[in-house]
């Protein structure tokens, strides 16, 4: 049997390598450069180890990565550190990833903070998210942690990630953000790419082939098979699996029903925009890795100081920072140059760090601290559950026979991360085989 994989992510390589394994004919087609989607990676100047374009990090928890790392041989290169996490309130940084943390956060009163440690206890030991997508993460954050602990902590944070849509996410998004959270996280040597340069080097030894630079135009059903249209070349397969988001798989697919129709255009995603930072020096001098900004008003919801976490030897010895949020795809950052992003982010890092010089390194600015910078952007990188969600999820097989679908979607409820497109992968295999 002939298959088609449209899309060289995490997912798409996940379904690949089981399908090749067991003997079926598997052709990738990817539209970038690159393989790995949300998870690629880049490499400049003389850096040792090449760095994801967008921040990524996996829990103790993750049973699905382990498992694949164990299964390619790569458990050598697999470690766990306890990076700090911070939120940045009122314009200060505190840390906030421990239950110590939280007894001496100066910002709430003690009933505050037994009913954060309660409610998080509580969502770790429960199983059952099905009630939960009943009730707004807004309504069920303010009756069980209270008014203040929503409005200082958790309402900036949901505003920041999800504009406009934040009230209408439920809290069965926030049970699994709090559920999956684990002190330690773990990491690859040689970064995340090392699993997608494995996977597609299993894949060719299983005899599956992998295009890059390849966008299918178009995917067909005629009689018995698919007739794909790519680069403008026809090819024909037996069967097709996408791993495209819904606005992507609407455009390319010929022979949906309006009823498949519906269903896609009815499934909301935002946009991720992300700048890298190259800096002399480090930039969370507290060796926080993670600070949230708990401040609706900034432009981006997190700063990753990435070489608090991964040994800037790795980068020439430089600090690495992520500075990123993300918005509706019809937001004026994804028109914006790197340039002109790093300008509009620029007050509110100052603000974070005021007497960190962000100037670019010259000549003529030997006090500058930057070295230089990259931006990567997305327009469907974050889907935005609603209540009831479960009922309206996406199937794997669509409603045409031999064209199967995933996407971040796919996952509910829980969250987008590397562990569950693994899992979407399987499971996908394990549709074709059935």
């Amino acid at each position: 049997m002939k298959i088609a994989v449209v899309g060289g992510g995490i997912t798409g390589l996940t379904a690949t390598y089981f399908l090749s394994k067991l003997g079926y004919q598997v052709s990738v087609f990817e539209k970038e450069k690159t393989l790995g989607g949300l998870t690629s990676s880049f490499k400049a100047g003389n850096w040792s180890w090449p760095l994801e374009k967008y921040y990524h990090h996996f829990f103790s928890s993750d049973k699905q990565i382990i498992a694949l790392i164990k299964e390619l041989n790569l458990q050598d290169k697999l470690f766990f550190k306890k990076p700090k996490t911070s939120v940045f309130v009122n314009e200060k940084s505190f840390s906030f990833d421990t239950p110590k943390d939280i007894i001496f956060f100066p910002k709430l009163n003690l009933l505050d903070k037994f009913r954060i440690a309660m409610v998080t206890v509580l969502l770790k030991l429960n199983p059952f998210w099905k009630p939960l997508e009943k009730i707004t993460a807004y309504e069920f954050i303010q009756k069980t942690m209270g008014k203040n602990n929503f409005n200082l902590i958790w309402k900036p944070l949901l505003d920041s990630k999800f504009g406009s849509l934040a009230s209408r996410v439920p809290s069965s998004w926030f049970w699994t953000r709090i559920k999956k959270r684990s002190f330690k996280l773990g990491y690859l040597k040689g970064g995340i790419g090392v699993l997608i340069e494995t996977l597609a080097q299993k894949i060719k030894q299983n005899n599956g082939k992998i295009f890059l630079n390849q966008s299918v135009d178009q995917i067909k059903k005629i009689d018995n098979c698919f007739e794909l249209a790519v680069n403008k070349e026809k090819c024909k397969f037996d069967r097709v699996i996408a791993t495209v988001s819904p606005a992507q798989l609407l455009k390319i697919t010929d022979g949906l029903s309006e009823k498949e129709k519906n269903k896609l255009t009815n499934l909301t995603d935002i946009g991720t925009a992300c700048l890298i930072l190259e800096l002399k020096n480090s930039f969370l001098t507290d060796k926080t890795y993670w600070l949230n900004i708990n401040d609706a008003s900034f432009p981006f919801v997190s700063v990753v100081e990435h070489t608090n976490f991964i040994d800037k030897k790795n980068y020439c010895g430089n600090t690495i920072l992520y500075v990123g949020g993300y918005y509706p795809s019809n937001h004026p950052f994804f028109k914006m140059t790197k340039d002109q992003l790093f300008e509009k982010f620029l007050p509110y890092l100052e603000k974070i760090n005021p007497s960190h010089n962000l100037k670019l390194l010259t000549p003529r600015n030997p006090r500058g601290e930057l070295l230089s910078f990259e931006l990567f952007t997305d327009l469907h990188a974050q889907p935005i559950p609603t209540l009831n969600y479960s009922q309206n999820l996406p199937k794997i097989k669509t409603d045409i026979s031999g064209l199967l679908w995933g996407s971040l979607h796919h996952v509910y409820p829980q969250d987008r991360g590397i562990n569950y497109a693994i899992l979407l992968g399987k499971k996908i295999a394990n549709e074709v085989t059935a």
